[in-house]
Order: C-alpha cells, then sequence, then structure tokens
C-alpha cells in the first residue's frame, strides 16, 4: 500500500503563491518562509507530478502549458478546501449555539433559583 503524502495542499499552496507573486522571493516573503523552501517545495511538486510547472531562470518566471493547466487545477481546488473549512467552523459554531442554548434552558435561571423559598 503506498504512502499517504500528507503535506500535498502545502505544496499547491506554495507553487500557487509562486505563481500569483511572481517569483519564488516574493512567495517566499507571503509565506514566511526562505526562497529555497518555496523552491523545495515547488521541485518536490513536480517531481511527484512528472512534470514541468515553471520554467526558472535568474531574471523571470515562466509557467510551462501544463503548469498553467496545474495552476487553474490548483486555484479551484484550494478554493474548494477553504469553502470545506469554512463550511464546517459554520456547523460546528452552530452546533455550539444549539448546545448553549440547550444548557440554558436546562439549568435553573439565576432569578429562578434566587426567589424560590425553601421547602
Amino acid at each position: 500500500m503506498p504512502r499517504i503524502d500528507v503535506n500535498r495542499s502545502g505544496e499547491m499552496e506554495a507553487f500557487v503563491q509562486v505563481v500569483e507573486s511572481g517569483g519564488f522571493s516574493a512567495a517566499a516573503r507571503l509565506l514566511d518562509m526562505t526562497p529555497s523552501a518555496v523552491s523545495k517545495l515547488v521541485a518536490r511538486l513536480e517531481l511527484r507530478l512528472g512534470i514541468q510547472l515553471v520554467h526558472r531562470s535568474t531574471r523571470k518566471l515562466q509557467l510551462t502549458p501544463e503548469g498553467l493547466h496545474f495552476y487553474e487545477r490548483s486555484t479551484r481546488v484550494l478554493a474548494d478546501m477553504d469553502e470545506g473549512r469554512a463550511l464546517r467552523r459554520r456547523r460546528c459554531g452552530a452546533a455550539r449555539a444549539r448546545e448553549h442554548q440547550r444548557e440554558r434552558v436546562l439549568r435553573p435561571s439565576q432569578a429562578g433559583a434566587a426567589g424560590a423559598a425553601p421547602a
């Protein structure tokens, strides 16, 4: 059984940031990483995919046709992941609100408990 790579979304996010910021150094600043670390993430992604995503030079970065296609797909995947996280937060928040409401209904109110006469 193949080992699951748990950081594929991190590689994808680094690649998208490189494309959107125009280079490894700019992406590294935005991601709070070193340019070398960002470059290694993208290189690892390319190795895993078996395709070259970007043409690297000292002056500019240019997407390959495959890189452009992968960038477009990656932005959709990452947006879907963000949407899923937001949905989970909303559902968890709604569940907490229902639980809080249930607790308010089940426990005696402060005023009612203070005004009750001893038996």
